[in-house]
């Protein structure tokens, strides 16, 4: 079970969606020279037809693996240095082969769920669901640090919002909020409480996280949610705050 209103909103469908294509490309990609070599001799045998549009397309389907991860493999290939190739990922026109230029450069750009273009959309995403939470702590007048104060104060790794003053949410106290712009399973959240949410509760106390676009019902039961912090999947409606007053603390 899942904390999803009934019927799927499309952001909620696309988070899942990712999480699936990039777990997917994780299990079937290998990385090795033999592979890389393979998938480029595909890649001039397409190229020798007359019609080359979309190679990359039809390479990438034909074998199971994201446009952007067949790129990177192409690349690495072509070029030995792995830093040169990850700079070739970031900016095509920077590759001298003017068709393997253009052929990247489709991949890159027609694959939205793996690789550079991807990422961007993500952090489109994240930024956007930071700024909606920034808009709602001020209109309830909810003063706070966000990630750049707390790192010019040598935090190394901060949550999204420290609050200056904590509130109460549903009686459980709160001192910092997370925003997490996509769907929370057991193996992402894990992996953020690993990396990022004890580190917050270690240093700032208990705090809340929001997963936008939903989470899995099961994650309510792991030992850390509702002691280390709360999951919902909004802010928290103005009935269910109580604000304190710094000189009461």
């Amino acid at each position: 079970m899942s904390k999803l209103p009934c019927r799927l909103p499309s952001p909620t469908i696309g988070s899942i969606i990712s999480l699936l294509v990039q777990r997917s490309m994780k299990l079937s990609y290998r990385k090795s020279p033999v592979i890389s070599s393979k998938y480029y001799e595909l890649y001039e045998e397409l190229m020798r037809d007359k019609n080359k549009a979309d190679v990359i397309l039809k390479l990438s389907e034909s074998q199971g693996i994201s446009p952007a991860l067949l790129v990177r493999s192409l690349l690495q290939n072509v070029y030995s240095d792995s830093i040169q190739a990850k700079k070739y990922i970031k900016d095509t026109t920077l590759i001298e082969n003017k068709d393997l230029s253009y052929q990247m450069f489709l991949g890159i750009m027609n694959d939205n769920q793996y690789g550079h273009y991807a990422d961007v959309i993500k952090q489109s995403i994240g930024l956007e669901y930071e700024l909606r939470l920034e808009r709602k702590l001020r209109l309830m007048n909810i003063t706070f640090s966000d990630e750049n104060n707390l790192r010019s104060r040598g935090y190394d790794k901060t949550p999204d919002f420290k609050l200056d003053v904590p509130i109460a949410v549903d009686g459980f106290i709160v001192n910092w909020i997370e925003s997490k712009a996509m769907f929370g399973d057991e193996e992402n959240h894990s992996g953020y409480v690993k990396d990022q949410l004890t580190c917050y509760w270690n240093r700032f106390g208990p705090g809340l996280v929001i997963y936008w676009f939903g989470y899995l019902e099961s994650l309510e039961s792991t030992p850390e949610v509702n002691n280390m912090f709360i999951l919902r999947t909004h802010f928290p409606p103005k009935d269910s705050i109580t604000q304190y007053k710094a000189e009461l603390l």
